[in-house]
């Protein structure tokens, strides 16, 4: 059943996780405000550590007053207009809890590291579309389901059918019919014409609420860290995660 949401308990085996970061609209307001929209792939062979690992950090800087206490999953950029709309947090305490992200970030990335396989990110510079028909779900599908197939599917060989998990947040319960169906067709034709450079039927992206399942955090900490290289300028937490890069680590998505 489309939309329907993954009890993270429940996986087993391989998996890959996926999430974004930046806005993709392409607005002209959008596109001043954040000309780059990166996805984040993280793929284990065994999850259960980083898991524990991820839950154990958050509830440790949690006890320090180091994190926002109503944020319940650890995420590269605090949520600023979420926190304070709805938790009725200041400004003032966000930034106090933004002293602390580097920090957090660089913890974060090492449990990363330790326990991940491999890990990826696509980079999209919203300024190089030319294509008038896209839309933001248009173009985040393409790069979503283009990168998973090319850059990360045909490289991490996986020995059994990995799951493929993303943010239950990304697309309303119509857009993901249509996802689905993009997905499924994608894999049929590059099948049917001898291009699929990976074993299996690419399984259908499933949902899983971020605040419940680490392998979403690890995903939007990946993505945030490729945001951060080519929006802000600093490479740092990129670079800290090149020891588990996916073939060279980036696709970048400059003319499309």
């Amino acid at each position: 059943m489309a939309g329907k949401r993954k009890n993270y308990k429940k996986i087993n085996g391989e998996v890959i996780f996926i999430d974004e970061s930046g806005d993709p609209g392409l607005s002209k307001i959008s596109r001043e405000q954040s000309p780059y929209y990166t996805v984040g792939f993280v793929y284990f062979r065994r999850l259960a550590p980083l898991r524990k690992s991820l839950k154990r950090l958050l509830k440790k800087e949690h006890n320090k007053k180091r994190y926002p206490a109503k944020l319940n999953e650890l995420k590269f950029y605090i949520p600023d207009s979420n926190l304070i709309n709805k938790h009725r947090y200041t400004p003032e305490q966000l930034e106090k809890y933004k002293n602390f992200l580097p920090d957090i970030r660089e913890k974060a990335i090492k449990i990363i590291c330790d326990e991940a396989t491999g890990v990826f990110g696509a980079i999209l510079d919203k300024n190089s579309i030319k294509k008038p028909t896209w839309t933001s779900e248009t173009i985040t599908n393409y790069v979503f389901v283009n990168t998973l197939i090319d850059n990360v599917m045909s490289n991490i060989s996986p020995q059994y059918r990995p799951s493929i998990l993303y943010d239950d947040g990304r697309l309303s319960s119509a857009k993901t019919v249509k996802f689905e169906k993009y997905v499924a067709n994608k894999d049929r034709y590059l099948g049917q014409n001898g291009l699929k450079n990976y074993k299996y039927v690419l399984p259908i992206p499933e949902k899983v609420a971020s605040y419940s399942e680490p392998g979403i955090w690890a995903a939007d900490i990946v993505a945030g860290a490729f945001q951060c290289k080519y929006h802000h300028e600093e490479a740092h937490y990129a670079d800290l995660l090149k020891e588990k890069y996916i073939d060279n680590g980036k696709r970048l998505y400059w003319h499309i």
